[in-house]
Order: C-alpha cells, then sequence, then structure tokens
C-alpha cells in the first residue's frame, strides 16, 4: 500500500507575524482543513519566533518558508500543498 504524503504546516505564532495576520492565517487554515474533513495527511503546528519578524507574516510549509501571507496568499498554498480527499 502506497504510502500518504505528509503536508506540514507550521505558522509563526511570535508576537509581530501573530498581529500581522497570522492569527488571522490560523483560522483560514483551520476552515480549509475542516471543509476538506480534516486530511490525515496535513500536521499543522505553531512555532515561536524564527528572526525573519520584518518579512512576516510568515508560515512554512513541508520545511520551506513563506513570507508576507496573507489569506489569500495562503488559501493558494493551501490548494496546491494539501492532499485532496
Amino acid at each position: 500500500m502506497p504510502e500518504i504524503p505528509v503536508t506540514s504546516i507550521t505558522i509563526c505564532m511570535g508576537s509581530s507575524c501573530f498581529s500581522r495576520g497570522n492569527s488571522r492565517n490560523i483560522e483560514v487554515v483551520q476552515e480549509f482543513l475542516k471543509a476538506q474533513n480534516l486530511p490525515p495527511a496535513v500536521a499543522l503546528n505553531g512555532h515561536l519566533c524564527e528572526g525573519h519578524c520584518k518579512s512576516g507574516p510568515n508560515v512554512t510549509i513541508n520545511g520551506k518558508i513563506y513570507h508576507e501571507v496573507d489569506p489569500i496568499v495562503i488559501i493558494g498554498l493551501l490548494n496546491h500543498f494539501v492532499p485532496k480527499p
């Protein structure tokens, strides 16, 4: 049986990223995953500041960091990276 690929989404919860948009981005991700019936192949995590504050809000997907992520950008990233049920 083939392995299901895992998509890892990590949202910066540092005060700068959180106040600049990641508070909303996490809601968008949760709503998206709920609408997709929470695909088991998605791991959603938060982390504290990693020092990229000037480029925030920052979101990391599968080890690659994305800067200046707003709700429109996060939906595009989710549509690209999250496996369809």
